[in-house]
């Protein structure tokens, strides 16, 4: 941004409430906040790990989840675990995918050098030609590639006058959550109030004209784009971006949770991994992985805002960077230039810069574009040799083959990845990354503090389903801890299941022999009772039976004694009656 110009904000502050309640400001101010979502996730935490986000500001840093931990590993692994050096740069130093456009904003976050090209210079008269967008890169005939002019043949990459992504002259209102909608009466209205702020009469207004190299003495920034910085880092972690960036005596409490995806299932695409589980806490202590599954990993640094929200639906508990998406989603497609509305609800990923074992099928690459090489005749009539992405721009045109930094030196064939293969990997539910290859397995575990190894347990999955890899993602940006132990809860469950099976059937084994031995014993007892029971029943009988008896025998006896004590002539009596 020259010096001369002049980026104009207004905002009003609640002094009650100590809020911003609103925002008022050109397209241009609009164009550079659309434009953090072009941004991918490397050049962000590259700025951070560069202090940029930190100066006059003592607040806490930019952590988005564990992607930090993710980069800083790409920045310290060896360059011989990649293809070659060029891969490791593309991690850090990742290519937005709407750099031609983001060139033009006034003021940008973005300070990667603008793409250069390069092509080898000895095999510039053949007819097979390699062209190469990375500095450093060997053309397979073993010569190294210079620089080459790239022709500029259209009003969008040299420049217009109606702005970036928005039109320039039109007016927009940003509020406290940085949704933005057009500058109207209604529009100044019905939003505030949602947000509590009901008395316009107690609201301070404060206007800015700003330029790159000065800020106004009252203003918390000594220079717009540390003011710049301070917005977008706040957008990333807070739900009142413009409150904590405008106002930095307030406390700033960070925004974001992780809330897995439960949709649709897809099996294109899979990458398989090793789980290795610490048993007693359920929870990933790290996972073994080869390259195809780095690949993945390391891709989220090359991947911009805009593309993430995008696979999300534009729901993400990340500050408030959702609310900038739907911003772009909602307000009417006359308002933009072109169709830059859906290229910022969906940058994709540079071309070169993607993975191409990405279960995301819906992640893609940006089209690589056509180059052709030929005679330009300039203004003063002077013939060059220089590139272009139409051929009719110049003459005696030949087709350029794009050097792929993404598989060995100097190769022509379609990219592989940034890791070179064969490779293993160990990542830690933090997402360190350490390769195999160059660490001792055994010194690593050894490294495991409290962790037994009869503690751990193997596991295989597959990430096959576009959920899974989408929660990995969700959970990469907003979990500063426990990347996989989140992502994949629902197996860890299921597995702990699992292992109380054979426990619980030794249980149940266990009670039964005690539910046997109980009905054996109350069996017995009840035989003993019925026994008892039977044998008094017998005795009851055969005293009754002897009483009978007893009875009988002195019946008998008695009328046996009758008939000897009676007389004969008794006797002939009683025959007679």
């Amino acid at each position: 941004m020259a010096s001369n110009e002049e980026v104009t904000i207004r905002y009003w502050v609640d002094d009650k409430q100590k809020r911003v309640v609103m925002a008022e400001a050109g397209g241009d101010f609009v164009d550079i906040l659309f434009s953090f979502l072009t941004l991918p996730l490397g050049i962000i935490i590259r700025l951070e790990f560069e202090g940029k986000f930190r100066q006059n500001q003592p607040h806490q840093p930019v952590d988005i989840g564990c992607i930090k931990n993710l980069y800083k590993s790409v920045k310290d692994l060896k360059s011989d675990v990649f293809w070659n050096d060029i891969c490791q740069k593309m991690l850090l130093f990742p290519r937005n995918p709407l750099e031609a456009s983001c060139q033009r904003l006034k003021l940008k976050v973005d300070d990667t050098p603008p793409t250069k090209y390069f092509m080898c210079h000895s095999c510039s008269r053949g007819s097979d030609l390699l062209l190469s967008t990375f500095e450093g890169a060997m053309c397979d005939c073993g010569e190294s590639m210079k620089n080459v002019e790239l022709l500029v043949e259209s009003k969008e990459e040299s420049g217009g006058d109606k702005g970036v992504f928005v039109e320039r002259d039109a007016m927009f209102l940003i509020y406290d959550d940085l949704t933005v909608l057009r500058s109207s009466p209604s529009n100044s209205v019905s939003p505030p109030l949602q947000f509590g702020h009901k008395d316009f009469s107690r609201m301070t207004e404060v206007s800015v004209n700003v330029g790159l190299d000065k800020m106004p003495g009252h203003f918390p920034y000594s220079n717009t784009l540390i003011m710049i910085f301070s917005i977008l880092k706040q957008a990333l972690t807070s739900k009142y971006p413009l409150s904590d960036a405008f106002l930095p005596d307030r406390e700033s409490k960070l925004s974001y949770s992780f809330s897995p995806d439960n949709g649709p299932s897809h099996s294109e695409g899979s990458v398989e991994i090793k789980v290795m589980v610490n048993k007693s806490k359920n929870e990933i202590q790290f996972i073994e992985a080869d390259e195809d599954f780095v690949d993945y990993l390391v891709s989220f640094l090359t991947t911009p805002l805009g593309s993430i929200l995008n696979l999300m639906n534009g729901k993400l508990s990340l500050g408030s960077i959702d609310k900038l998406y739907k911003s772009v989603k909602n307000i009417d497609p006359s308002w933009f230039i072109g169709s830059s509305n859906k290229s910022l609800l969906n940058p994709r990923v540079a071309p070169q810069f993607g993975c191409k074992s990405n279960p995301l099928n819906s992640l893609q690459e940006e089209d690589t574009p056509k180059y052709w090489y030929g005679t330009v005749v300039t203004k003063d009539n002077k013939e060059c040799k220089m590139i272009s992405k139409r051929e009719d721009k110049v003459q005696g045109p030949t087709e350029m083959k794009l050097f792929d930094p993404r598989c060995s030196v100097g190769a022509r064939e379609s990219g592989v990845g940034f890791m070179k293969r064969p490779c293993l990997f160990v990542v830690t539910d933090d997402l360190k990354v350490i390769p195999m290859a160059t660490n001792s397995s055994i010194e690593y575990l050894q490294e495991l503090k409290n962790v037994r190894p009869s503690d751990l347990e193997e596991h295989f999955v597959e990430i096959r389903k576009s959920h899974e890899a989408l929660n990995l993602l969700r959970a990469s940006l907003t979990s500063d801890k426990a990347v996989f132990t989140k992502s994949l809860s629902y197996l860890l469950n299921k597995w702990r299941c699992q292992r109380c099976i054979p426990f619980c059937g030794a249980l149940l084994r266990r009670k039964e022999m005690r539910d046997k031995k109980k009905k054996e014993k109350e069996g017995k007892k009840v035989r003993e009772v019925r026994s008892n029971r039977m044998e008094k029943k017998e005795k009851e009988k055969k005293k009754v039976k002897k009483q009978r008896n007893k009875k009988k025998m002195e019946k008998k006896g008695d009328e046996n004694k009758q008939m000897l004590t009676t007389t004969p002539e008794e006797a002939k009596e009683e025959i007679k009656v």
